[in-house]
């Protein structure tokens, strides 16, 4: 299983490339920034700390493409990825460029993640769209053929800027319902959905598998993979405690009525405002809706313990072939968790399943300066 780790999209840009350096040095085989103009959170939700989050640093994202070409040379041979950005405030075509133009300076693959969106990151900024489920479906189709073929098509569309050489960049949807699913079997590289339970993703899976078999795909053809936010600490009942934070049980509001439903609750938002809400405008709505969850739901959907404990949770989805992990320690106001714990459960996930016993050991990620310029066809196969 390839691990990967989400990276804060903050400058400055020297702090983010010793991150990503350590990461590689430690064996992580992907980075994987986000793409926001707008956190899913508000400084109410550390309301009374000593250290309450600033409103513009909470909300600091630069753009993640220039993160992947700043960190290039420290990522060594690791992939780069974006987890995830949407077709509303990026046109398909640009997003291609973008990605092309990052595959010239890495040697890694560029892992193109897209989504539907959410409103917070294009409706306070002048954008809107009918459905963005629609329009996934259309930039996924447009980024696909202009992948399999540079056009130009029937209406002159045309990618001049190609890959160097090798194959290069992939398609990853970050895809949850019926509809998506079925897009990605048809034409995605890769499957990278956020925070599922083992059962909804091994569901997930097969709705991915079937599509892609009716479309005439090798069964290989889509990679596997899952985002997760973890709380890893020294002890579990330090991740536990954390749980009780607004700040980490925020995210479990972006969670879908059917989980709301198993548990005998009704989303504490309600299904307008649930699709509508704006977290720089909502802190105080935001604040109480989190403290109004059900803590079983808490516990049961975001992976918590220590290393060990986090990587054997990550050994129930069976199949998954790359994990995006992302620690919510910092945002629980732990001192604990970060580089050192999340490179623990880096080490257990690889050691899962035992090296061949002719490769030896993990190899860090990382190339001599001198191989960072050769040709991407021998180091990059096409799946």
């Amino acid at each position: 299983m390839k691990v990967g780790v989400r990276v804060p999209p903050l400058p400055p840009f020297d702090r983010m490339r010793k991150l990503v350096s350590r990461f590689a040095a430690g064996g992580v085989d992907s980075f994987w920034w986000p793409d926001h103009l707008m956190a899913f959170a508000s400084p109410s939700l550390w309301q009374g700390e000593k250290r309450v989050r600033d409103l513009l640093d909470l909300h600091a994202y630069a753009d993640p493409f220039v993160c992947m070409a700043a960190c290039a040379a420290e990522a060594g041979d690791a992939d780069m990825g974006l987890c995830v950005t949407d077709s509303v405030r990026r046109m398909p075509a640009t997003i291609l460029q973008s990605a092309l133009s990052v595959d010239h300076l890495v040697t890694g693959r560029v892992l193109v993640g897209i989504g539907a969106g959410e409103v917070a990151n294009f409706r306070p900024y002048g954008w809107d769209v009918a459905s963005p489920a629609r329009r996934l479906l259309d930039a996924a189709t447009s980024i696909r053929s202009l992948m399999d073929d540079p056009g130009p098509d029937r209406q002159g569309a045309v990618m001049g800027l190609r890959p160097s050489a090798g194959a290069g960049p992939e398609l990853w949807l970050a895809s949850h319902g019926p509809r998506g699913l079925a897009l990605t079997g048809r034409v995605a590289d890769g499957w990278i959905p956020s925070n599922l339970t083992p059962e909804r993703w091994r569901r997930g899976r097969e709705a991915v598998l079937a599509s892609a078999e009716a479309a005439g795909r090798a069964t290989d053809a889509v990679e596997m993979g899952l985002a997760l936010d973890v709380i890893v600490q020294e002890q579990h009942e330090q991740a536990h405690a954390l749980l009780r934070h607004p700040a980490v049980r925020v995210l479990c509001l972006l969670l879908p009525d059917e989980v709301f439903a198993r548990y005998g609750t009704a989303h504490p938002l309600g299904d307008r405002e649930k699709h509508s809400l704006i977290p720089t405008l909502s802190g105080d709505r935001l604040l109480r809706a989190a403290m109004a969850l059900d803590d079983r739901l808490v516990h049961d959907h975001i992976v918590h313990g220590s290393p060990n404990e986090v990587a054997a949770s990550i050994a129930a989805y069976a199949g998954l072939e790359h994990v995006r992990l992302s620690d919510l320690s910092s945002s629980g106001g732990a001192r604990g968790g970060g580089v050192d714990q999340l490179l623990r459960v880096v080490q257990r996930i690889h050691h899962l399943v035992p090296p061949d016993a002719t490769s030896g050991p993990p190899t860090p990620h990382r190339l001599p300066a001198s191989d960072r310029s050769h040709s991407y066809s021998s180091q990059r196969p096409r799946r």
